[in-house]
């Protein structure tokens, strides 16, 4: 009986005889050492004495015996290698042959794959994006998950993996609902143009949607308003809203307040727990945190939401990446939200004094 091991293909011709009919057997390739399991059938043990018990009959009653057709030369072991084992632990009788096992795959139509199904409404494509982001992280937390050829960092640093809008929103979703899990894994060795690069178009974003709704609301106080001085005013004021300009000086205004926002913050952790500050690292949390500037386009209060939001991503990014406890991030950045709140607050009273 031929014994094939279903990894390499190796065969060795085992003496029926010394397999009991209907004994599983365990066995171990020796060639590959993979291990699988055998058996003889019982009817296979009865028909492969039928031919032994005919040709003792044809020779006793003096009939000539055909002579068997020679069997195809099977790659076995020699007697050294073999040892006293006749078949080492792990082989497997083949229940079909190679050709036949081709036929099957030919006769087999290949199942095409399934195509994912997009979402259609809006609704369906946000929650898609959703679990992306949440994948993502799942994926993130998991360090066999490193071994798929995931980059790391965050997704925006990576378009060549996600592409320019799975970057994009991956990121804007995930600093906005999954901030811990985010800013835990920011810090990387890349090179700081991309998240410099994504607080710019944030800031623009910004700029967009506070002149849309600045020229609206002067536009509808020149058409309402009686007073010459306050049309005047209103005039000068769509007069300074220079696209073109605001647009050139809008980057390199965010890239400094970038800069300086987050040399604010490293110098207040470095204080605080010097071992853990790290000015990349710091100016990262700082360009990711200006994700939540997108609720600009909510008229009236889409600015505040985003001043909220981007202090509370801030201060999660701080303690996530840098690997700060509460009470060493609350120290450290409560004195900076307390001067800005001072700054903030003087505003309204400073605008009156200069009117």
């Amino acid at each position: 009986m031929i014994i094939e091991c279903p990894s390499c293909r190796f065969r060795r011709d085992v003496p029926t005889a010394s397999i009991r009919p209907g004994k599983k057997y365990k066995v171990t390739c020796p060639r590959c050492s993979t291990v699988f399991h055998f058996s003889l059938p019982e009817e296979a043990q009865s028909s492969s004495d039928e031919p032994e018990k005919n040709v003792a009959a044809a020779q006793g009653a003096g009939q000539s015996v055909p002579a068997a057709d020679p069997k195809p030369a099977v790659p076995h072991l020699s007697t050294e290698q073999e040892g006293d084992d006749p078949l080492p632990p792990g082989a497997e009788i083949p229940q079909f042959t190679r050709e036949e096992s081709a036929e099957k795959k030919e006769e087999t139509p290949a199942e095409k794959p399934e195509s994912p199904q997009r979402p259609k409404s809006l609704w369906e494509r946000w929650q898609s994006v959703r679990e992306h982001v949440r994948q993502y992280d799942e994926g993130q937390d998991e360090p066999a998950s490193r071994h798929d050829g995931r980059p790391d960092g965050a997704p925006w640093e990576s378009p060549e993996y996600y592409g320019f809008w799975g970057s994009f929103s991956r990121t804007l979703l995930g600093v906005l609902f999954h901030a811990p899990d985010f800013f835990r894994h920011v810090r990387c060795s890349f090179s700081l143009v991309r998240p410099i690069l994504f607080y710019v178009l944030l800031s623009l974003f910004q700029m967009l949607a506070s002149r849309l709704w600045s020229m609206k609301a002067l536009q509808e106080l020149t058409s309402t308003a009686t007073d010459p001085q306050t049309l005047a005013m209103a005039e000068a004021l769509m007069k300074s809203m220079n696209l073109p300009l605001m647009l050139l000086v809008t980057p390199f205004f965010s890239i400094f307040q970038a800069v300086i926002l987050a040399g604010l913050y490293h110098l207040m952790i470095r204080m605080v727990q010097p071992d853990r500050a790290d000015f990349s690292t710091t100016l990262r949390v700082v360009c990711y945190s200006a994700a939540p500037l997108v609720f600009c386009i909510v008229p009236m209060v889409g600015s505040l939401i985003a001043s909220v939001w981007f202090v509370a991503a801030a201060f999660m990014g701080c303690k996530f990446a840098l690997n700060l406890s509460w009470s060493r991030t609350v120290l450290a950045l409560l004195p900076l939200y307390i001067l800005e709140f001072a700054l903030v607050s003087q505003i309204p009273a400073f605008m009156a004094g200069m009117s």
